[in-house]
């Protein structure tokens, strides 16, 4: 059974390697055959020389077939010219868009009565600063830009308005701005007192012409 398996084995391969060898000595002596591809090249080659030749430019045909292309293509169509005034509502939307926002204007605090406190120690209070130029209250320790607001919105623009509280004023005050006993612990009197400006008072003008001291009067000798 090996050896028939084996018999069949070499029968095939020897079929095998005959017919290639059969097949290329077919292909040696066959007669070859110029391609469609090579035909067509070969024409194309004949037919530019040939046009050569008789001075005729070997890509009129190209050109002719473009100018008939070109002239299928229907012209465009005329564009409108911008309406000005739409223009110029664009430009104004526009520069709308892109102005920045303006910023929210400072809002001053609303100072809110203390229910709980009457007049009795309320200090002397003013409705504006004097000359429209209050002091810089937050030059006091103790006192910020949120407290200075509540001092103003209250009455108290001044150093010397806070330098003249009593013990009971400065409670009022701290009660009524919302920090209760913030004055006595930062001790605002005394630093306001310190801050107060001194009045200087004007010298007296001095007069324009001094009096003259009287002369001795002279005496004649009598003869």
């Amino acid at each position: 059974m090996v050896m028939f398996i084996l018999s069949s084995l070499f029968l095939i391969a020897a079929a095998f390697v005959l017919g290639a060898i059969l097949g290329n000595l077919s292909k040696r002596f066959s007669a070859k055959r110029d391609s469609v591809s090579e035909s067509s090249t070969r024409a194309a080659d004949a037919r530019l020389a040939s046009l050569s030749l008789l001075g005729t430019a070997a890509n009129d045909d190209v050109k002719q077939s473009a100018k008939e292309v070109a002239a299928m293509i229907p012209p465009a169509e005329p564009v409108p010219a911008p309406d000005p005034a739409i223009s110029d509502r664009s430009t104004r939307s526009a520069r709308k868009t892109a102005a920045p926002k303006k910023a929210p204007a400072k809002t001053e605090a609303k100072l809110v009565r203390s229910p709980r406190q009457d007049d009795k120690n309320r200090p002397a209070l003013l409705k504006t600063a004097r000359r429209g130029k209050p002091d810089k209250l937050t030059a006091i320790n103790g006192i910020g830009a949120v407290i200075e607001s509540k001092l103003f919105a209250l009455g108290i623009f001044h150093y010397d308005q806070i330098s003249g509280w009593t013990t009971d004023e400065a409670a009022w005050v701290s009660e009524e701005i919302g920090f209760p006993g913030r004055a006595h612990r930062e001790d605002w009197i005394k630093q306001a007192a310190g801050l107060v400006k001194p009045v200087v008072k004007a010298k007296p003008a001095k007069a324009a012409l001094k009096k003259a001291a009287p002369k001795p009067a002279r005496t004649g000798k009598s003869g």
